[in-house]
């Protein structure tokens, strides 16, 4: 007798072990989907991939909270989707899926009521629950009421927050600088409603700019300092990088260059300069010199381990960069590039993956296969991530061919 009850005990103590946390579902999401409208609940998806830390972060710490489990099993079917495998693929296609961990409730005929975006702390992640069930809270109906006209205060700045959780970058910014034209420029001298005007992108010498630059000191000592700068730093980067795309000579640049500094002084500004030198070069296209000075950074790492990475990045850029698009000096130099990082062992990893793109974008699918080929061998070997969207892109690209 005693026996069975130490069984019974131990059957009722692994029920309570396995029932914390969220209870996902393993089929598909047609089936959750089906369970859902079965049930009138709405499905909770988290759309993820091996790779993704945050995402990996939340399946071990946050969905096996007690608390998360009691509310989400309560009141969602929830499913977990790969969104690089299997029917994950159409999945983040047909949801615009482009940041992980996305996080989708959908109702029972599968269309998004509410999203969020990036890891979530637990309390968070159980508000945003409860957002998706309030029809008023769900970021598809304060979308929806923004667009009807409503503007009020309260009910803008929710939305801005919504967006921003959403990670809708875009739409965040819109709606900051209506909200920013609608109002006078005072208010958002505290620490809750700055933020609005560091969503905004505010355009160098604008009143807004000036209000900011002229009123520092104040403003330090009411708003978040880091949003402070991002206003001022991030105009007068847009501001140069227009300069620099545009003006006729290195000394005009450089002139701006100095005015700006003027009102501020980044941290990062030798970095802004030195990509503002490179815009210009670029939109010159005089790619010697380019070239000429991104080699000459590189040799400061020489003989030091992320040297091929500064060489790789040199030659990555000619392949991403739609600037260098149509042009076969640029290419030529960076395909040299990469065979001479494969020459040595320290490079066979990053000089192949390179000459894979290079190889791609030029056309040739035997030569890119090949290198891409030797990439994966040494890559996997070495542990690297080859289930990378980086580089199963470049696989499909060559496939393509």
């Amino acid at each position: 007798m005693k026996k069975i009850a130490v069984l019974l005990l131990f059957g009722l103590m692994t029920i309570t072990v396995f029932s914390q946390g969220i209870n996902f579902e393993h089929g598909t999401l047609q089936e959750a989907l089906d369970k859902a409208q079965k049930e009138n609940k709405l499905v909770f998806v988290d759309t993820y991939t091996t790779w993704c830390g945050p995402c990996k972060w939340m399946t071990k710490e946050i969905f096996p909270q007690e608390k998360v489990g009691e509310f989400f099993n309560e009141n969602f079917v929830s499913i977990k989707i790969d969104c690089e495998k299997g029917e994950g693929i159409g999945i983040a296609s047909k949801y615009t899926v482009t940041a992980f961990p996305t996080l989708l409730f959908l109702n029972a005929n599968g269309k998004v009521v509410h999203k969020m975006v990036g890891g979530k702390q637990a309390n968070d992640l159980i508000q945003g629950g409860k957002d998706a069930l309030d029809p008023n809270k769900r970021s598809t109906s304060v979308a929806a009421r923004y667009a009807s006209g409503d503007r009020d205060l309260d009910f803008v700045l929710s939305y801005i927050k919504s967006l921003d959780e959403a990670y809708n970058k875009g739409k965040s910014a819109q709606v900051s600088k209506e909200l920013l034209a609608s109002l006078p420029i005072e208010k958002f001298a505290n620490k809750d409603m700055f933020k609005v005007v560091a969503n905004a992108g505010v355009t160098y010498k604008s009143k807004e700019y000036n209000y900011v630059l002229e009123n520092k000191a104040k403003l330090l000592n009411k708003v978040d300092s880091t949003q402070y700068f991002s206003v001022l730093n991030g105009a007068i980067s847009r501001h140069l990088n227009k300069i620099a795309s545009t003006c006729s000579s290195i000394e005009k640049l450089n002139t701006e260059i100095e005015l700006c500094k003027k009102d501020n002084v980044s941290k990062y500004q030798t970095s802004l300069e030195k990509g503002l030198v490179y815009t210009f070069y670029l939109s010159q296209k005089d790619f010697d010199k380019w070239f000429e000075l991104k080699l000459k950074e590189a040799e400061e790492f020489k003989n030091k381990p992320n040297y091929v990475y500064k060489l790789h990045d040199i030659g990555n850029e000619v392949y991403a960069n739609p600037k260098f698009n149509g042009f076969k000096e640029p290419l030529d130099r960076a395909l040299q590039l990469g065979h001479k990082m494969i020459s040595g062992n320290d490079g066979l990893i990053m000089g192949n993956l390179l000459l894979s793109k290079l190889y791609l974008k030029a056309g040739n699918k035997e030569k890119a296969l090949k290198h891409f080929n030797v990439f994966f061998e040494t890559n996997e070997k070495a542990g690297g991530l080859n289930d990378h969207p980086s580089v199963t892109s470049i696989k499909n690209g060559i496939d393509s061919l």
